[in-house]
């Protein structure tokens, strides 16, 4: 199962999560998660929090997310380190009785 996908809470393990690599452009590859869910009003917030949890997992593995516009790689990685994650004016979870902001 996608790691992000495990992240999140009220996400079905069965069937499990899957990802699709759906076209290769010029400039980007583009892939697409599937998963499922029982509560379709809760659709809104789980997608706001496999998105987070995507780019959490990938910063935590230092892939960097570049815009399709770039001309060349940076010589230093573009990635936000764990201890940096909730610089003000971001919370830790908890902080406000919900997740990171």
């Amino acid at each position: 199962m996608p790691l992000a996908a495990d992240r999140t809470p009220e996400i079905k393990r069965e069937p499990a999560p899957f990802v699709r690599q759906l076209a290769l452009g010029d400039f980007a590859v583009t892939y697409e998660i599937n998963v499922y869910c029982d509560n379709v009003q809760a659709m809104g917030r789980i997608h706001t929090a496999l998105h987070e949890n995507i780019l959490d997992v990938f910063n935590e593995h230092g892939v960097q997310i570049m815009t399709p516009a770039y001309e060349g790689d940076p010589e230093e990685p573009k990635v936000v380190p764990k201890e940096q994650w909730f610089t003000a004016p971001a919370r830790p979870a908890g902080a406000d009785g919900g997740k990171p902001q």
